[in-house]
């Protein structure tokens, strides 16, 4: 009896581990119907209606199929691992509750059953004198009978939970499906992120490979010339040589052969001195060196990172613990969150306030810098530019200098800004827009000074292009390289070697430009309080915000920086905050207010971490909001 067993309860178990209408177990292809009752998909086709109904003949319930009919039910392939479980499980003992005594005398006799003894017993049992007198008897069958209805009923509330089960079974196999899913996704992210990278170090590698080979190319090409010249003219002297020898061992005596041999040895030999002793080794030395950057730690590459989504959305970020504070000009004040005015609440850091009384920050922002001449202090500061190593680049304007810092907004070094005019002489200039290529060339424009300077990332001057533009807002193309040189006279494109390729009229008051990863032109247009999206050759595609100050409105607009989803990110001056916009045009949500300290934001930059950089040009600071 033992081991039939698991088959007899298999089978009694019938349309919750197979199918309700055939009776098969197929492991994919049992449906789960609304009724939580199984059916493989062939069965239900077969039954439902055209009306996307059918009858479950297990619950006489009807139900409805969802839109996509039969294919859209889960499959139910925990029904196969439940049946293994029941066939490889030991077989369990019989309770010792379950073995119920009979009387002494023959089984076979024992057709009465006692209630109050819970036991069969005899026709002899009850008999004078009689164990059981006063007890409750009953005939064994009826007493059977009964214990198999109790039975029944325990095994209908055992398959609704096994019903129930079914349900969450699903789910987890969902869960399951979702998990695997969203795994394979951040995989995939990781590796189109991680060969994004890739690309741009080959790409990186193969052009400083070509200038290299340029070089060398150029320093061959002199070297070699110098090398044929000598080799002729040793040819030359040599010939000459020898037809002097054969004059001299001739019998017959000419005086002019002779002395036409000594003429064109002397001068062959004077040849051959001047070309050797005008030999500069030095000019061809390949004249290059490489200054490796230096291989970062794991951590350093940016590709991304993996994090944990919170259970429970926070309240405000924490990104700001990693910023450190021991710098004396960077503060955070755990000030109001909720879009209050400046000064409507109290600070109880009173060493702070009494520094910067004039500024508040949240517990979003930290403040970077004020006004001066030292380090990490700024005189009228103008652009903002961060390079993809997430080194951020401020134009300090009126100190003639481009301060360099860390993504921590801890000083690095001074730039300064010494160039050539296009009189040949060396002079300061006020930088006050800025722009890094995905090379870490800085690209610099001038108060004063017309056209665009490029520097290297250690300040060594390269070259300057757009001689004839001044004060120009400038912005590199993710897509392609190319220069964008905005000015009140118009938009020009470069190539990144300065070549011009395009020009077309823009805002006639341009407040900041940027390129989106497609390549469009974003411009902001500071007497129309609006962004202008241009395509490539010049084409207005469509226009963002306008006028005002509620929500998605802009007044006065100044800078914009482009993430890599294409969302716009402005600086608001006039109205004192940040906004997002998608790609569209839509308006997302505001990035940082006065409430975060800020009163005119001027520039706008993006950390590889998600926060914002944004110049103020009131308080003559950096803020570093989080978003």
């Amino acid at each position: 009896m033992a081991t039939a067993e698991p088959e007899q309860e298999i089978s009694l178990l019938g349309g919750f581990l197979s199918c309700g209408i055939c009776g098969e177990a197929k492991e994919k292809e049992l449906k789960a119907s609304s009724c939580l009752h199984l059916f493989c998909g062939d069965c239900l086709r077969a039954k439902v209606g055209e009306d996307g109904t059918f009858s479950c003949p297990r619950c006489k319930k009807d139900v409805t199929l969802p839109a996509g009919g039969v294919n859209d039910l889960q499959d139910s392939l925990w029904v196969h691992d439940v049946r293994k479980a029941m066939e490889s499980r030991p077989v369990a003992p019989d309770s010792p509750q379950a073995i119920r005594e009979v009387c002494d005398h023959p089984a076979e006799n024992a057709r009465i059953f006692c209630e109050n003894c819970d036991k069969a017993i005899c026709e002899d049992c009850v008999q004078d004198p009689n164990p059981h007198k006063g007890h409750q008897v009953s005939l064994l069958s009826d007493a059977i009978k009964r214990k198999q209805g109790e039975v029944q009923t325990v095994i209908s509330s055992c398959l609704v939970g096994v019903s129930n089960s079914g349900a969450t079974l699903n789910n987890l196999e969902a869960s399951d499906r979702t998990l695997r899913a969203r795994r394979d996704k951040l995989v995939r992210e990781i590796e189109k992120e991680a060969q994004v990278l890739i690309d741009r170090i080959v790409a990186r590698r193969e052009r400083l490979g070509a200038d290299v080979e340029a070089k060398y190319n150029e320093k061959s090409r002199l070297l070699q010339e110098k090398r044929s010249e000598t080799i002729e003219t040793v040819a030359n002297l040599l010939h000459a040589v020898e037809k002097a020898e054969t004059s001299c061992n001739e019998k017959e005596d000419n005086y002019l052969r002779l002395s036409g041999a000594k003429s064109d040895m002397i001068h062959l030999s004077q040849r051959l001195t001047h070309v050797t002793a005008e030999v500069d080794l030095d000019a061809f030395d390949l004249g290059l060196k490489f200054t490796s950057k230096g291989i970062p730690e794991d951590g350093a590459f940016r590709i991304g990172r993996v994090e944990e989504l919170p259970v429970i959305r926070r309240v405000s970020s924490d990104s700001t613990d990693s910023l450190g504070y021991g710098n004396g000009n960077r503060v955070t004040i755990n000030g109001n969150n909720n879009g209050e005015k400046n000064g409507d609440t109290e600070d109880s850091d009173d060493t702070v306030l009494a520094e910067h009384k004039e500024c508040r920050t949240s517990d979003r922002s930290v403040m970077v810098g004020k006004a001066g001449t030292k380090q990490e202090q700024f005189n009228h500061p103008c652009g903002l530019a961060v390079s993809e190593d997430d080194v951020i680049f401020v134009a300090d304007t009126d100190n003639k200098r481009i301060q360099v810092l860390n993504s921590s907004g801890e000083f690095v070094r001074v730039m300064p800004t010494l160039s050539k005019t296009w009189l040949g002489r060396n002079t300061e200039h006020e930088p006050v827009w800025l722009a890094v290529s995905a090379e870490g060339n800085l690209y610099v424009t001038y108060h004063k000074k017309s056209g665009v300077d490029v520097f290297q990332e250690d300040g060594a001057f390269v070259t300057s292009f757009a001689r004839n533009v001044r004060s120009s807002r400038i912005a590199i193309s993710p897509l392609d390289g190319n220069i964008v040189v905005g000015s009140e006279s118009g938009i020009r494109i470069f190539t990144s070697d300065g070549q011009a390729q395009k020009m077309f009229s823009g805002p006639a008051f341009l407040g900041g430009v940027a390129v989106s990863p497609q390549g469009d032109i974003l411009v902001s247009d500071r007497r129309e309080h609006c962004v202008k999206v241009y395509r490539p050759d010049g084409k207005l595609q469509r226009t963002l915000s306008g006028w005002g100050d509620k929500a998605g409105q802009c007044y006065s607009p100044r800078g914009i920086c482009v993430d890599r989803r294409g969302n716009v990110i402005l600086a608001d001056r006039d109205n004192g905050r940040v906004q997002m916009f998608n790609s569209s045009g839509k308006f997302l949500r505001v990035l940082g207010t006065r409430a975060d300290g800020l009163d005119r934001p001027e520039e706008v930059a993006l950390l590889s971490d998600g926060r914002i950089v944004v110049l103020d040009s009131v308080h003559q600071c950096l803020f570093f909001i989080s978003q």
